[in-house]
């Protein structure tokens, strides 16, 4: 990732530990879609009384892929929440 905006020139990386509020933006993003997707799918099972392998299948890769698939999605709603919240300062441009 690049040091500043080529535009604007704002510092993506504004200060120590500025990314955990996007880490913690992916976790709940992340446990929220695999909610949607494995509660209706293991109530669907469950009423059916199909088989569990597809709740398998599918429910136990997505916590471990969902996250690296987020992530950059999570990093720039956070600056976009950021910046919306504390502008670019003259002196914090180049």
């Amino acid at each position: 990732m690049y040091e500043r905006c080529s535009v604007c020139g704002w510092r993506f990386e504004r200060e120590p530990g500025y990314w955990t509020g996007a880490v913690a933006l992916n976790l709940v993003v992340t446990e929220l879609l695999i909610a949607i997707v494995i509660v209706p799918l293991a109530t669907w099972l469950a009423l059916t009384q199909q088989p569990i392998t597809l709740l398998i299948v599918i429910g136990l890769p997505l916590p471990f892929i969902l996250p690296f698939l987020f992530f950059r999605h999570a990093k720039s709603f956070w600056m976009s929440i950021d910046f919306r919240i504390h502008p670019v300062d003259p002196e914090e441009r180049r």
